[in-house]
C-alpha cells in the first residue's frame, strides 16, 4: 500500500479508510440496534484539533526501523521467552499466536472472498527479505492455502451454531471470481496461485527459512518444540 519513504502517519482518516474499512465507532449506532453511546465511546478516535492541541502525532516504527517480523519475533523469543505455535494454514509460527481464529476461520474467509490468504502475505514478505525465492514462496502457498481451518469447533461453540451451519454461511461469501461450484457442496478453487506458473525450486535449497514453534495454541496441552524449515512444512 505504501513505501516507508512515504512516512505515512497514523491518523483518524488512515484508521477509518484502511483499518476499519470506511467505518467509525459511531457507524455502529442505529435505531435498529441495542448499542448505545456508552458501548462505543471508548472506540472513538480523537478529532484532529484535539490531537494538534496536545502535540500528538501518530507514527509507524516501520518507517524508521527495518521491519522484519521474523527477526523481531525471534529476538523476543530469545530475550523474553515469547511463545509461538504451529498453524496448518501457513508456515509462519509467530504471527497472531494469541488468537484461535485469526489464522483459521478468519483466514479461510479471506481465501473465500479474495482468492488468497495469509500464507501468501507471509511468502511475499519472506521473498522481499531475500530468504526464499518466488518459486519457493509459490510452493509454500500451494501447500498451505487450501488446508482446512483448525479449532472451528471452539468458534462454533462460542457462536452456538453447528460446524455445518457455519460452513453454509461461509460458502455464501465465496467470490465467484475465485471459486466455481460444479455441483452443490462441491467447490473448485481458481485463485491467484492456480493461474501462476509452476513452483520450481525446492525449499530445501535454502537454510534460512526456519520458524520455530515453542508451544501449541491450546495451553492445556504440553508445549513441545517443532522446527519448521528445510523442506515443505508439515
Amino acid at each position: 500500500m505504501f513505501s516507508h519513504l512515504h512516512e505515512v502517519q497514523m491518523t483518524r482518516r488512515y484508521r477509518t479508510d484502511h483499518d476499519l474499512m470506511g467505518l467509525e465507532a459511531g457507524s455502529l449506532l442505529s435505531i435498529f440496534d441495542t448499542l448505545t453511546e456508552e458501548d462505543v465511546w471508548q472506540y472513538r478516535y480523537p478529532d484532529d484539533r484535539s490531537l494538534e492541541a496536545v502535540g500528538v502525532t501518530g507514527i509507524y516504527l516501520g518507517n524508521y526501523v527495518r521491519w522484519d517480523p521474523k527477526a523481531q519475533h525471534e529476538l523476543m523469543m530469545s530475550k523474553y521467552q515469547y511463545h509461538t505455535a504451529r498453524f496448518a494454514r501457513t508456515f509462519d509460527c509467530y504471527d497472531h499466536v494469541d488468537c484461535f481464529n485469526y489464522m483459521n476461520v478468519h483466514d479461510q474467509l479471506k481465501l473465500y472472498k479474495h482468492g488468497y490468504s495469509k500464507v501468501t502475505d507471509h511468502a511475499c514478505r519472506e521473498i522481499r527479505h531475500g530468504r526464499i525465492t518466488r518459486e519457493q514462496g509459490l510452493g509454500l502457498v500451494r501447500h498451505h492455502e487450501l488446508r482446512p481451518a483448525e479449532r472451528v469447533d471452539l468458534f462454533c461453540e462460542w457462536l452456538h451454531v453447528t460446524p455445518r451451519a457455519l460452513q453454509f454461511l461461509m460458502d455464501l461469501h465465496r467470490n465467484p471470481r475465485h471459486w466455481d461450484q460444479p455441483s452443490p457442496g462441491r467447490w473448485e478453487f481458481k485463485g491467484w496461485s492456480t493461474v501462476t506458473g509452476p513452483a520450481g525450486d525446492s525449499l530445501g535449497r535454502t537454510g534460512s527459512m526456519e520458524f520455530t514453534a515453542t508451544g501449541v495454541l491450546d495451553t492445556r496441552e504440553r508445549p513441545s518444540y517443532i522446527v519448521i524449515g528445510k523442506g515443505y512444512p508439515v
